[in-house]
């Protein structure tokens, strides 16, 4: 295998990488809704986007996303987690998502995933 083959696989990101990262990472939102309520609608809004829902895991006062994006002709494709807190009696989002390759200049970035699941979220409130 090539230099230039095995540096592109050192910088490849994994799930572990967004899994491990920590609650307080990535772009976050409050909203003004209960837990149960932001829990599904977040799951509604990831669903609609243009991704692979990998699993769903709750555990305590926090539910978990995994995700991916596919490889495309513009992108190596992107891996996120999206987290919804129990701040009772309101909730808390937050998006975690990395490009699959550190030197990928096209696809998707983080504020545009947490801006996307954002808005699902609040165009499904406005709708209550």
């Amino acid at each position: 295998m090539g230099a230039a083959a095995l540096a592109m696989l050192a910088g490849c990101a994994t799930s572990s990488d967004v899994m491990n990262a920590p609650l307080t990472a990535g772009v976050s939102k409050d909203f003004s809704a209960p837990y149960d309520t932001t829990k599904r609608l977040t799951l509604e809004s990831v669903q609609g986007l243009n991704v692979d829902v990998k699993s769903t895991q709750e555990s305590g006062d926090v539910y978990t996303i995994l995700f991916a994006k596919p490889m495309s002709a513009f992108s190596w494709g992107e891996i996120g987690r999206v987290n919804v807190m129990d701040l009772h009696p309101n909730s808390r989002v937050s998006v975690v998502s990395e490009k699959r390759s550190k030197y990928q200049l096209t696809g998707t970035d983080e504020d545009e995933f947490a801006q996307a699941v954002f808005d699902g979220i609040e165009h499904a409130l406005d709708r209550r």
